[in-house]
């Protein structure tokens, strides 16, 4: 992390360095007409050399501010893109979990002879017909909500 931090450092003085340079040349052509280029276009060509827009008078306090201020956004955007991750992470870990456990509740559904619950007494109660179709069912609701 303290590389990417002297990295983005030493690439935001190193744009504050470098002004921007450009020379233009006039040319008139035979004709009388006059054409601008970044090359030289024979020995009747006028070297323009426009002035560089003057850098912004700030001391060294404030650019170092400045330069403080956009390491604290880079780092504040690292971390919160850590969190997404980890969220998203955490995520799929659970939806996983819950796969695997609506798959097993319907293979256990489809698999077994016969299915029963306990009654207030504890007596075996076995499924009906239709009550085994509908516990299949909602499993298999399960299963394509989580296994997606």
């Amino acid at each position: 992390m303290m590389v990417a931090m002297r990295t983005v450092t030493f690439a935001l003085l190193l744009c504050a360095a470098l002004p921007a340079q450009a020379e233009i040349y006039k040319c008139t052509d035979a004709q009388g007409k006059t054409q601008y280029s970044d090359e030289p276009c024979g020995d009747g060509a006028t070297l323009f050399v426009p002035e560089a827009a003057p850098a912004p008078a700030e001391d060294a306090e404030q650019r170092m501010d400045k330069t403080q201020r956009l390491l604290r956004a880079y780092e504040a955007e690292n971390t919160e893109r850590k969190r997404a991750q980890a969220e998203a992470r955490t995520a799929h870990e659970e939806a996983s979990k819950n796969c695997e456990q609506a798959r097993n509740r319907l293979r256990f559904l489809t698999q077994a002879r016969s299915l029963y619950r306990l009654d207030e007494d504890g007596n075996r109660v076995v499924y009906s017909f239709d009550e085994r179709e509908q516990s299949e069912q909602q499993a298999r609701a399960e299963v394509a909500r989580w296994c997606q």
